[in-house]
């Protein structure tokens, strides 16, 4: 017999989780404060030695109080929280980010894309600023947002972008997964650089989030394998 239970953790501690049966699986409901932005759900099989994975995560651009995430059949005994943000998270800034992009070269493509740390962080702070390079024609475009809320600052390059492979947009994995597979493959949860690219490198068949640590150097997380390593 599955036995299920929830609880939430949010900003502000007022979200709170439903969980029911549906022939779908098992539908999970929340409540969050009315200007959440994104909602990132996670799956525990024990609070003993909670090992949480992000099994989910929700961006929207305006912000609502309803949650709603449908999860297939989970372990015997599973927990799940919600952690709730008024802020995008990277993949939804960087999003917004390509978008101005191509309002003026609509032929942009991904190449890499950074967040900018300033100091060593276990999960990406709200309101972090962001940079991403971007190949168009005759040259590069690099762009950079320090405000999440204001017009990123474009410029040009005729130089060609060497060293990264084009990368399709969107990927298929969300920061917060990435940083939950870190965690969980036994690298800790802390890291100062983070870059989301795919090296020209024999054998890097995917866009990777990479992490630089400081314990273990970088470490990459592919965006549609899923694998988890050092690099060399």
């Amino acid at each position: 017999m599955l036995s299920l239970q929830g609880r939430s953790e949010a900003q502000d501690s007022s979200a709170t989780i439903r969980i029911a049966a549906n022939p779908g699986g098992w539908r999970l409901e929340a409540d969050a404060p009315p200007k959440t932005l994104r909602a990132v759900w996670e799956m525990s099989p024990s609070l003993v030695s909670p090992s949480w994975s992000v099994i989910a995560v929700q961006s929207i651009p305006e912000g609502r109080a309803g949650w709603t995430n449908v999860v297939g059949a989970p372990p015997d005994t599973a927990f799940f929280r919600i952690r709730t943000y008024d802020t995008p998270g990277f993949n939804a800034q960087l999003d917004r980010l390509i978008v101005k992009v191509r309002e003026a070269y609509p032929e942009a493509t991904l190449l890499e894309s950074s967040p900018l740390l300033t100091s060593t962080v276990t999960e990406l702070p709200d309101g972090v600023g962001l940079r991403a390079v971007l190949h168009v024609q005759n040259g590069t475009v690099v762009a950079q947002q320090s405000d999440l809320w204001a017009d990123p600052q474009i410029d040009f390059n005729p130089a060609l972008w060497l060293g990264d492979m084009l990368l399709p947009w969107p990927v298929e994995m969300n920061l917060e997964e990435a940083e939950s597979l870190l965690r969980n493959a036994g690298f800790a949860s802390e890291y100062k650089t983070l870059t989301l690219r795919r090296p020209v490198y024999p054998g890097m068949i995917e866009p990777y989030f990479i992490f630089g640590t400081p314990r273990f150097g970088f470490v990459f997380v592919g965006t549609s394998t899923k694998k988890v390593f050092r690099g060399n």
